[in-house]
C-alpha cells in the first residue's frame, strides 16, 4: 500500500524526536562541582548616610556560600566616614555584632561627598559616595482587594525616569488596629521597596509577579523617598536583574554587580537625601 508523503514525514519526525530523548536520557550523569575560592576573603558593606539627623549606621558581614545561610558579622573593624571638613568614627554596637554606629548624631548634606574607610585586619576598603538633592513626590495609591475589606497598594512611582532615579521605602503598620493588637509583630508590619530607575529593561517589564501585601483600614502608611546617584541606580538595577527580574519571560545573564568599594569590599556604600510622608489608610 502506498503511503502519502505527509504520513512518511510525520513518522520520520516522531522517530527522530524519540531517538533524541532516549539519547539524552542515557547521557545523564550527576557531577559534584566544587566552588573555588574562600568566601571569607570579602567583606559585604551595607551602609547609607542620609540627611536625617541621627546615629548613622554601617553593617559589615562576610559572604555566604548558600542562599539561606546567615552571614557572619565582621568584628573589630575600624570604620571612619569623612567629608572635606569633618571625620566621623563608627564603633561596633555591642548588642548587634556587625553593626557599626556613628559616635555622634549627624545629618548628611546634599552636594557633599562622603568617603568610607574600613580597616578590617589585613583588608583595607574605601569608597566614595556623593549625596544628591531629593525632589518632592506624590503619595502612593491603594484600593480595596475584592470584598474582604482589606487594602492593597496599586501605585507607588513610575518605574522609569531618565533624570530622577529614586528608591521608595514603604512601611506598613497595623499593630494597633482593633482585632490585630495581639498578633505577632511580624504579621502586622511590612516593609516594601520600589524603584524609579534611569533605564527600562525588557526583563523588568516582564518580571514575575511579587506577593501582594494586604492591610486593614487604620494602617499607618509611611512612604520614604531616597535620592539616588546614577552609579547607585546602576548597582540597584543590576541587583534587581539578578533577583526580582529573574524567573520572568526574559532572564538576564548572571554577572558581577557593579560596586564603589575598593579591594575585597562588595556591596555598596551610598549617601542619600530623604523625604517622608505619612498617612492612615481610610475607607
Amino acid at each position: 500500500m502506498q503511503r502519502e508523503p505527509g504520513y512518511i514525514i510525520r513518522n520520520f519526525f516522531t522517530a527522530t524526536v524519540l531517538g533524541v530523548i532516549v539519547l539524552l536520557a542515557g547521557c545523564e550523569k550527576a557531577i559534584d562541582w566544587p566552588v573555588a575560592g574562600d568566601t571569607n576573603d570579602y567583606i559585604v558593606v551595607d551602609g547609607m548616610i542620609t540627611d536625617e539627623y541621627k546615629i548613622q549606621e554601617i553593617r559589615l558581614t562576610k559572604t555566604v556560600s548558600a542562599p539561606n545561610e546567615l552571614p557572619e558579622p565582621v568584628k573589630n573593624a575600624e570604620v571612619i566616614v569623612s567629608t572635606d571638613d569633618r571625620v566621623f568614627t563608627f564603633k561596633v554596637d555591642p548588642s548587634r555584632p556587625g553593626h557599626y554606629i556613628s559616635d555622634t548624631l549627624f545629618a548628611g548634606v546634599p552636594g557633599k561627598e562622603y568617603t568610607l574607610f574600613i580597616n578590617g585586619g589585613n583588608r583595607i576598603i574605601s569608597a566614595r559616595a556623593k549625596m544628591v538633592a531629593i525632589s518632592n513626590f506624590i503619595f502612593l495609591r491603594y484600593a480595596h482587594q475584592g470584598n474582604n475589606k482589606l487594602f492593597r497598594i496599586t501605585w507607588v512611582s513610575n518605574p522609569y525616569s531618565a533624570g530622577n532615579p529614586a528608591m521608595y521605602e514603604i512601611l506598613l503598620d497595623w499593630s494597633n488596629v482593633q482585632g490585630y493588637e495581639d498578633l505577632p509583630p511580624d504579621s502586622t508590619k511590612a516593609r516594601l521597596l520600589y524603584y524609579t530607575l534611569p533605564t527600562l529593561d525588557v526583563s523588568q517589564m516582564f518580571a514575575p509577579e511579587i506577593e501582594t501585601v494586604l492591610f486593614p483600614p487604620g494602617t499607618i502608611i509611611t512612604e520614604r523617598k531616597f535620592s539616588l546617584t546614577s552609579e547607585h541606580a546602576a548597582y540597584i538595577r543590576a541587583l534587581l536583574a539578578e533577583t526580582n527580574f529573574q524567573g520572568g519571560l526574559f532572564n538576564s545573564v548572571p554577572s558581577n554587580l557593579p560596586k564603589n568599594l575598593s579591594g575585597s569590599g562588595v556591596g555598596y556604600f551610598s549617601a542619600c537625601a530623604m523625604i517622608s510622608k505619612t498617612q492612615t489608610a481610610r475607607n
